[in-house]
């Protein structure tokens, strides 16, 4: 098949483009050519900028794809001035990386048919995916566009450029504790290698089109098994602070990685389409992870996390 993927550098776009050329697929990808392609085996490293409609209609008018891969999309407007100029005329599913920022705030697990809407743990980011979401099913009701959407929890592994499981391995590796929010809320995490899977599948099933997924592993985590499980990959002991942020000037963001609310969802749609069904748990995805972080030593930082000891001193 030959593919687009909008994106090809940072750690979702990529990984899906070293997949796709892997399994035998011609890959072009788009990008505005700022950061190096670290991989071999795509056909054309097509440059430009996705939000100038005469890049677009420059780099893509005259080209035909199998399927494209929509990583880089943020908002209705980016979708739009892509889609407004793909040649569909061998088109068989446009993929579109949505999020699970596009539900309404809730402690229950979610499915599909959840409420979408403003969720202020979000902001704009989910939002935004949202009214990108909307565009895409109208174009599927309108123009019979085969539309797949997908909405990942946190996505973890090999290349990830967040600073959140290497932000947990650099902290153990030099022995520094680790505070984390006090309190019992649950998350969900998927592999990216698990991602590309779900993802994939897609193409080959009829049913997913003009249809929405929530993506992630089963299993329910707490943040303290989360940093006991990468102490456990690690082999090292540091203390573990459990910080009521409630009561302190200082909110999760400012010493924590992820947001400190339940982030659940139900997947049985997966299931019932016929769609890979993520398999990689957290103790084999972050021990994975962690070959990657001694192999590739990636530098990352998170500029919000700026008082990550106060929270420490805080709870002594």
């Amino acid at each position: 098949m030959e593919i687009l993927v909008m994106g090809g550098t940072e750690f979702v776009s990529s990984s899906i483009a070293k997949h796709m050329i892997n399994e035998g697929n011609t890959v072009d990808i788009f990008t505005r050519g700022i950061k190096k392609v670290n991989y071999e085996g795509i056909r054309n490293h097509i440059v430009g900028d996705r939000l100038s409609p005469d890049d677009l209609k420059k780099c893509l008018l005259d080209k035909r794809y199998d399927v494209i891969f929509d990583i880089s999309a943020y908002t209705s407007e980016d979708v739009e001035k892509l889609t407004s100029v793909i040649n569909t005329s061998k088109l068989k599913r446009y993929i579109f990386c949505s999020s699970g920022a596009v539900y309404k705030p809730t402690e229950k697990m979610v499915a599909e048919d959840y409420p979408r809407g403003f969720n202020n743990n979000w902001n704009d980011y989910g939002l935004n995916k949202k009214k990108a979401e909307d565009y895409l099913f109208d174009l599927y009701k309108t123009d019979n566009f085969p539309i797949t959407i997908f909405r990942p929890t946190y996505i973890y592994g090999d290349g990830n450029n967040l600073y959140r499981e290497v932000y947990l391995f650099d902290r153990i590796n030099k022995g520094l504790d680790i505070p984390i929010p006090k309190g019992y809320n649950k998350t969900q995490f998927i592999h990216i290698n698990d991602l590309v899977r779900v993802f994939e599948s897609a193409i080959y099933c009829n049913k997913s089109i003009g249809e929405v997924y929530n993506v992630t592993h089963r299993e329910q985590i707490t943040w303290e098994y989360l940093v006991k499980t990468a102490l456990k990959v690690m082999d090292k002991k540091v203390k573990i602070h459990k910080v009521d942020y409630s009561t302190a000037a200082i909110s999760p963001r400012e010493f924590f990685p992820f947001r400190d609310v339940t982030y659940l969802f139900n997947i049985e749609k997966l299931k019932y389409h016929n769609l890979y069904v993520p398999k990689i748990g957290l103790e084999e995805g972050l021990n994975s992870t962690y070959k990657w972080y001694i192999n590739e030593k990636p530098q990352l930082q998170d500029l919000k996390m700026n008082r990550v000891e106060f929270a420490i001193k805080y709870t002594d």
